[in-house]
């Protein structure tokens, strides 16, 4: 004889009944790490609780502000079903510190032992103008979109190669190794290790002291942007220079192009600025000429006066066009200039960027040879490309 069935939520209704029964579960208390802590819109503070082994979902209706990952606590409260899911959970009445967690005290540890070596001493500049830039990050992360959009707001010539890789969870590491060492063999001028914010253990593969390590063995400077404000990663320590997130991360990168611009915008406001000034000085002079020569007799000279004022206003306003028109070609040409350093507008037009696999750009005959790879990088893609034969063309 079959069983009646009975629908989900029944089943999660008994659920809860039975352990609202239970003596021991409504009155708990739970000792271990807090991990994974949040707090909600309405002022709720969810979290898990966590020991060697296990980790239990926990929701304590208040908002405690106190608490961090990787504290140890006694949590006191009552185990529960949230019956929309079919999950327990532990509701926390009140919290109770004991102190840090084996993770913050082991990171703690690990912090003191690198600094005592010197790994948190080295702070290298990077170039001024990096014409080549590795990123080692997620290419489907939010953090590359944000480096992207800041790096488009400068117009410059240099290269970005983004090295795609893991940001969280264990295979992450090797993945973020092999990234520095990639760009430590393909002579990049700055590397960037970057991602988006999360919890402390979407983040704590930062704090691995392979990765550690390995960025400071890095012959290249290495720029941290990991996380929001309040993070602060071994990655970060350990980097020639650390800021707060990504994007900061990319400003600081290309500040020097911006600069260039900031700079070239105040001498074009000087120039004009100078310029105005010394035609309302003129301007003045002119008044006062003209005011002399109406209280001057007699007549004849007053007129021949009046008509070389005129005339030196006239060459004065046409030298003074003159050199306005002048330096705003100048100044045309150096942005035309500028933009021709780009080589993105001519891989636009249908042309591609060769170069050898050291990065060198192919010029002549003489720097390829058969048999070789060299890279060929098109507008929206790069290939590779063996050389059967090279020859001259006249």
């Amino acid at each position: 004889m079959k069983l009646k069935p009975i629908k989900v939520s029944v089943l999660n209704q008994y659920i809860k009944k039975y352990l609202m029964s239970n003596s021991i579960l409504n009155n708990l208390r739970v000792e271990g790490e807090v991990s994974n802590i949040r707090m909600s819109k309405s002022g709720y503070t969810y979290f898990s609780l966590c020991d060697e082994n296990s980790c239990i979902n926990c929701v304590a209706f208040f908002a405690d502000n106190i608490s961090k990952n990787g504290d140890k606590i006694v949590a006191e409260g009552e185990l529960s079903v949230y019956e929309a899911k079919g999950t327990y959970q532990l509701v926390v009445r009140s919290i109770e510190r004991v102190g840090l967690g084996k993770i913050l005290l082991d990171l703690e540890a690990l912090k003191e032992k690198l600094k005592a070596e010197g790994m948190f001493d080295r702070h290298r500049d990077i170039p001024l103008y990096p014409a080549k830039i590795g990123i080692i990050t997620s290419k489907t992360g939010a953090a590359i979109k944000d480096i992207l959009k800041t790096f488009e707001t400068v117009r410059a010539d240099f290269e970005i190669i983004i090295y795609n890789t893991l940001v969280q969870g264990e295979k992450s590491k090797e993945s973020i190794i092999d990234g520095i060492r990639f760009f430590n063999r393909n002579k990049t001028d700055v590397v960037l290790i970057s991602r988006g914010g999360g919890s402390f253990e979407d983040l704590n593969i930062f704090n691995d002291v392979n990765v550690a390590e390995e960025i400071y063995k890095s012959e290249i400077p290495v720029v941290t942007g990991i996380g929001h404000e309040t993070d602060r990663t071994l990655a970060d320590y350990v980097a020639d220079i650390y800021c707060h997130t990504p994007t900061a991360a990319a400003e600081r990168i290309i500040s020097g192009y911006k600069d260039i611009e900031e700079k070239l915008r105040s001498l074009k406001y000087t120039l004009q600025y100078t310029t105005l000034n010394k035609i309302m000085i003129m301007q003045a002079e002119l008044k006062s000429d003209r005011y002399i020569l109406k209280s001057s007799l007699p007549i004849e000279k007053i007129f021949k006066y009046k008509n070389d004022a005129e005339n030196y206003k006239s060459i004065i306003a046409d030298h003074t066009t003159a050199a306005l028109t002048d330096t705003s070609h100048r100044l045309e040409m150096l942005m035309e200039k500028l933009k021709g350093y780009n080589y993105s507008n001519h891989l636009k037009n249908g042309f591609a960027l060769v170069s050898d696999r050291n990065g060198n750009i192919v010029r002549s005959l003489e720097h390829v040879h058969a048999n070789e790879v060299i890279d060929i990088r098109f507008r929206n893609f790069k290939i590779q490309a063996e050389i059967l034969s090279a020859e001259e063309v006249k």
